[in-house]
């Protein structure tokens, strides 16, 4: 959702937006670190930055839209350095590894904001719909590389459609990142939540 930016002209304006933008973004992260986003008022957001409170509605209006900013902005970090093809020299095993460290590097640098995001888009309304097309990528690249390891019979051709499965591998990551990685463990933790995520991932796509 794009926030309107300051009324002044030219670049110094839109630099002065951007900035303060990002400051109530950083407000939010800093109150996920003590409560859960359901319990954060978006007058406790704006009491984390310095900024006129006559100013700050010029940004955002209501605490869902500091949420779905911020977590675009690492979202879009977060594709331009994964590359989520099924590549040639790779197996379904690999490439499902490959995928899931990515993503728990992700949430272990920005486990809360995931997490409210995921439950932002249980609910009804627009934000279902936001939070699905920022995890379509995600689930179109499972479902291809599921289809290419069928066609290379590293996966049973036991026709379930892959969509479904796609759908299910992903669900399962979200569900068990929000709840392995948003509270601190020990690294020999979520090295096993790792790999059991992995193997019921592949279970469920029927490699043996």
């Amino acid at each position: 959702m794009t926030a309107p930016l300051e009324s002044s002209s030219g670049t110094s304006g839109s630099l002065r937006a951007a900035q303060r933008m990002l400051q109530l973004q950083n407000s939010l992260v800093e109150l996920l670190r003590t409560k859960p986003f359901s319990q954060i008022t978006y007058k406790e957001i704006t009491e984390g930055v310095d900024i006129d409170r006559s100013t700050v509605y010029r940004y955002y209006n209501h605490k869902n839209q500091v949420l779905q900013a911020a977590v675009d902005v690492r979202l879009t970090a977060f594709s331009s350095r994964v590359d989520l093809t099924f590549g040639r020299m790779e197996s379904i095993d690999g490439y499902m590894g490959r995928l899931v460290d990515a993503w728990i590097g992700l949430w272990l640098e920005s486990g809360g904001l995931l997490a409210a995001a995921s439950g932002l888009g249980a609910e009804p309304g627009p934000q279902r719909q936001w939070w699905r097309e920022r995890i379509e990528p995600w689930i179109e690249a499972v479902r291809e590389a599921i289809e290419v390891a069928r066609f290379v019979e590293e996966l049973p051709k036991d026709g379930r459609p892959a969509l479904p499965l796609a759908e299910m591998t992903v669900g399962l990551c979200l569900s068990t990142f929000n709840t392995e990685l948003t509270v601190q463990h020990t690294e020999e933790h979520r090295t096993m939540v790792r790999d059991l995520l992995l193997d019921a991932i592949l279970r469920t796509m029927g490699r043996k």
